[in-house]
């Protein structure tokens, strides 16, 4: 859980600090734990750290495992050599710099017995407790930490927009469309929208991009839905619109069974959500493009929201509304890791991190975690801080299989 280690590296709240390596012997004394890095690079810049009588100004980087500085590709990345100190909890590996000198590293313990209130907040924050004990920390203690769980998700979210950038081979339109279909699938179709949108890509769709029935009918027949569709006008429509695209582009149908419909809400069913995707992408230009311009809450919903419809034609299912609720997820998971990845390949700025005033003008989300939480009294402020409590819930459910493993 690097977020808890980021925490108490900041607060200096480790039991010991013990120096390995070429560093073995040495007095370390923290003089200043830096600055949190929200962007990518180093996790903490401008520390200021005493090792014997000689004082070091640069950056921090943290890790479980010292062998993640390779796992992380640390080993090869320019930025990375401004950093002074390798902190772990593991020293399974020697690391050395872009220089090929060893990397001063050393070894944090983390509390375990003493003092009792540390001892009992490491414990806690992988427990149920959870949200007691943030709510016992102080105002800047539990912000600090929040900051640190929040980076650490957007940190996976860009990874695996990256992910889908290399699956897409360099295609940012591409990508953004992958990543948008992932979302609009929700927990149980992720993967199966994933896969309909490189059986499907994107600059196959913009052709049709005046038609809507003919986007519909690509998506909708691509997924192997038409068939769940009422039967009536508009299905033998899609239906005879699919055969002659098909044919065309020599598509091959995902198999039956792809897509899971039980137990879903009908807003949530796959067929509807597509049926919104359609919508939308023949109603804008491209939104990959146009959310990379957008820097409010305000544009960005512009750019997503669409009213519910009526159906016009015998059979067709009614339009859910992409609600503003809907909006601001969109915004969380597919636009910001979108466009800090944009930023850091595109526009050379390796240091860019996502936009935290926009991130706090978005309301804190609503769901099964958030709730407990705020059942305990701990207020939710916005996203930013939302988004960080559901890390932490993913740390502590991976602690859980841990132990049950």
């Amino acid at each position: 859980m690097e977020a808890f280690l980021h925490y108490l590296w900041l607060h200096q709240r480790y039991e010991q600090l013990i120096p390995t390596g070429a560093l073995a012997g040495a007095r370390i004394e923290v003089l200043d734990p830096g600055e949190l890095n929200l962007h990518a690079g180093p996790d903490f810049f401008a520390a200021r750290i005493r090792i014997d009588q000689l004082l070091w100004v640069g950056c921090v980087e943290i890790h479980h495992a010292a062998s993640e500085w390779f796992a992380h590709g640390h080993h090869a990345d320019p930025a990375y050599s401004s950093v002074i100190l390798h902190v772990v909890e593991v020293d399974n590996r020697q690391v050395a710099g872009l220089n090929g000198q060893e990397l001063p590293t050393c070894l944090i313990l983390v509390p375990r017995t003493q003092p009792e209130e540390q001892a009992a907040l490491v414990e806690q924050l992988y427990s149920r407790s959870s949200a007691e004990t943030l709510f016992s920390l102080s105002a800047e203690e539990r912000s600090s930490l929040l900051l640190c769980l929040y980076r650490a998700r957007m940190q996976a979210k860009v990874q695996a927009c990256a992910q889908l950038l290399e699956r897409a081979s360099g295609d940012w339109g591409q990508c953004f469309w992958a990543q948008l279909l992932r979302y609009f699938g929700g927990t149980l179709n992720s993967e199966a929208m994933e896969r309909l949108a490189f059986a499907l890509p994107l600059h196959l769709l913009q052709k049709h991009s005046d038609r809507l029935d003919q986007v519909e009918a690509l998506l909708l027949g691509q997924a192997g839905l038409i068939e769940v569709l009422p039967e009536g006008a508009y299905r033998t429509q899609l239906a005879e619109e699919y055969q002659f695209l098909r044919h065309k582009y020599e598509l091959r149908t995902l198999g039956a069974g792809t897509f899971r419909r039980a137990r879903t809400r009908p807003a949530n069913l796959p067929e509807r959500r597509l049926l919104q995707l359609a919508a939308l992408l023949t109603r804008r230009d491209f939104l990959g493009d146009r959310c990379l311009r957008a820097r409010t809450r305000r544009e960005l919903h512009e750019l997503f929201t669409l009213p519910a419809a009526k159906a016009e034609v015998e059979g067709q299912p009614p339009r859910a509304a992409i609600t503003s609720s809907l909006c601001d997820l969109l915004i969380i998971n597919v636009v910001l890791p979108y466009q800090v990845l944009y930023a850091q390949r595109q526009e050379g700025l390796r240091d860019a991190a996502p936009d935290l005033e926009l991130l706090r003008s978005i309301p804190a989300e609503d769901n099964r975690v958030t709730r407990l939480y705020r059942a305990v009294g701990l207020e939710l402020r916005n996203a930013l801080e939302s988004q960080a409590i559901l890390q932490l819930e993913h740390y502590r459910e991976e602690q859980e299989r841990g132990l049950k493993g």
